[in-house]
């Protein structure tokens, strides 16, 4: 940089603080601070501004704008053409930080991060062969396009075929080095390019909090899929990955302390990583397909689990509820519902709790896998390949002198024989079954082998949960298109005049990845056993039949308590649709 460039650059400094100052946006000891501190690490003004976190990103390049005389623009909303990328090689639109957005007789309009010097323009003229048109954009959303467009970790893949790792790594010679000890996901450009090509789809994905990771192999490609919020989304990856798919599944295994050298069977593991003040723990499930190991990285955050009773979104009603069935001396409590749905939050919340407020009860679990250490609680690893599973070790457990026990899930009879004894000899327990609802897990006791007098005598209380997204509150507008017949039964339940029904939806944003969602929350069912309900139990009563009688006192369905969620405009009519909706199977089902 010569010494014009910086007088340039000084004075583009002064003048975009002395704009945030008239604005009122920064104060001048800020503006001071932002200075020294650009100063002193050799950065643009706009730079130390957003390290700082002094005011919003959209007030900084709006004052940049304003300064630089570049026009802002919003890259969610224009759409990129074809020609326009062809013509941009990844290398050069990473490294000068840019989107191509059109061509238009010869001359490329770009959207940069940073406003872009004579220099910079002249040396793409010369590389594009075409003059470049700038325009401003910000700079989360100028990574984000150039992720959709060219492919998460498309600059390490150029780095990968510039320095001819291809090869050798489709030889499987390339060799890994790891660190002893806690291993971390910090991403560093002087490590080898395989182990930063996977650093990046972890950090990636740990800041879309996603829940999982797919890595899938096909014939001539690789497919990588984050599921968020519960649904599972397509992430672009560049050409050519393919050929590295094998170092990317050695270098998980390698993670994981896994045998790189067998392809042949399943295999799991476990990764635990720190991403700033987080700790993530990663379930790691490789499994051999026709095209090469798949992999799914289960990711289990800390933060998310240890949530208290009142986070989970329990209605004053249910929470009342939920704290009188955790002080019951004994019994047995079921939480019901699909893979995914919440129930392990919901059970650490109960034990914590009850750990909390009741520091004179031992609490023992035993879990496949133990998914988070807790506190002051005993918990159990069942291994099955040598025996120790759930019925055996729930036998160890209760020579242990506990009060409360966790069995993970009652997956067979002995495993519920056992849990039920246990609460008929004055212990509470807790469990998951795989049931649709909270009423079905009666009789999917009764299906498995446990005589229904037994059930009666020990089940207090069964819980069904889902999780339905949350509307993003950067893009949420009111639904108008309410059909007439989802219009009555919110009425109805709500006691409202059809016409006062009101409800929301998300219109996608880049804060949502255009999803409209962003986040999710719980919706209960609660079936509790009165003395009625034993009865009817003992006497092998349909489901059908509790559910009714259950109704009629007062119990609420996931459904019903899904339209309490939407009232409050926490998530909308599909979402409730989506998940506690019923298909009729039928001969007519052509006419719906």
């Amino acid at each position: 940089m010569n010494q014009e460039e910086k007088k340039d650059n000084s004075q583009q400094q002064k003048d975009l603080f002395q704009i945030l100052e008239e604005k009122k946006i920064i104060s001048f000891q800020q503006a001071d601070i932002a200075r020294r501190r650009m100063k002193r690490e050799g950065i643009a003004a706009h730079q130390a501004l957003l390290e700082l976190n002094f005011c919003r990103p959209d007030e900084i390049y709006s004052a940049l704008s304003q300064f630089s005389g570049l026009e802002l623009v919003d890259l969610s909303k224009i759409a990129i053409s074809e020609d326009a990328k062809k013509s941009v090689p990844a290398k050069a639109a990473h490294h000068f930080k840019f989107v191509p957005i059109n061509i238009h007789r010869g001359v490329l309009t770009a959207a940069f991060a940073n406003p872009p010097t004579l220099r910079d323009l002249e040396n793409l003229r010369l590389l594009l062969g075409k003059r470049v048109e700038p325009k401003l954009a910000m700079a989360d959303d100028v990574s984000n396009t150039l992720k959709t467009i060219y492919g998460l970790g498309a600059e390490t893949v150029i780095k990968i075929r510039e320095s001819r790792l291809a090869e050798r790594l489709s030889n499987k010679e390339i060799r890994y080095q790891t660190a002893d000890g806690e291993k971390d996901i910090t991403i560093d450009e002087d490590s080898a390019p395989i182990i930063n090509l996977v650093n990046q789809i972890l950090v990636d994905a740990l800041s879309m909090n996603a829940t999982d990771i797919h890595i899938e192999p096909f014939h001539n490609s690789v497919k990588l899929r984050y599921r968020i919020d519960g649904m599972l989304q397509d992430i672009p990856v560049p050409e050519g990955v393919r050929s590295f798919h094998e170092a990317i599944t050695s270098r998980l295994k390698i993670m994981a302390d896994l045998n790189i050298a067998e392809r042949r069977l399943p295999h799991d593991g476990r990764i635990r990583v720190r991403a700033g003040s987080e700790e993530f723990d990663l379930r790691v499930s490789i499994m051999p397909t026709r095209f090469g190991e798949t992999i799914c990285l289960r990711i289990l955050n800390r933060k998310n689990v240890f949530l208290g009773l009142q986070e989970l979104g329990l209605e004053d009603s249910d929470y009342k509820i939920f704290l009188k069935l955790i002080e019951l001396p004994h019994g047995i409590i079921l939480v019901t519902g699909p893979t995914g749905s919440g129930k392990t939050t919901t059970l650490y919340a109960a034990l914590a709790k009850i750990a909390e407020t009741r520091k004179d009860r031992k609490i023992i679990t035993v879990e496949d896998p133990v998914e988070y250490e807790m506190p002051g609680i005993t918990q159990m690893q069942i291994h099955s390949q040598i025996g120790l599973t759930f019925a055996s070790g729930l036998r160890s457990i209760l020579r242990h002198d506990p009060d409360i026990i966790l069995v993970g899930e009652i997956r067979d009879a002995e495993t519920a024989e056992i849990a039920i004894r246990a609460s008929l000899t004055g212990h509470l327990v807790f469990s998951t079954l795989h049931t649709n609802d909270s009423v079905g897990a009666v009789n999917r006791l009764i299906d498995i082998g446990i005589e229904p007098y037994l059930v009666a005598s020990s089940l207090v209380a069964c819980l069904a949960q889902r999780l339905v997204r949350r509307i993003c509150p950067h893009c949420k507008i009111p639904d108008e298109h309410i059909t007439p017949h989802i219009r009555a039964e919110i009425a109805r339940f709500l006691k409202i005049k059809t016409e006062d029904v009101r409800a929301f939806k998300g219109e996608g944003c880049s804060k949502c990845n255009f999803t409209g969602y962003k986040g999710r929350i719980a919706i209960y069912e609660f079936f509790l056993l009165d003395e009625e309900l034993q009865d009817m139990t003992a006497a092998h009563a349909s489901s059908s039949e509790l559910r009714k009688t259950a109704k009629n006192k007062g119990m609420k369905t996931l459904r019903e308590d899904g339209w309490i969620k939407l009232s409050r405009g926490l998530t909308s009519i599909e979402e409730v649709s989506r998940i506690t909706g019923n298909f009729i199977i039928g001969y007519d089902m052509g006419e719906l």
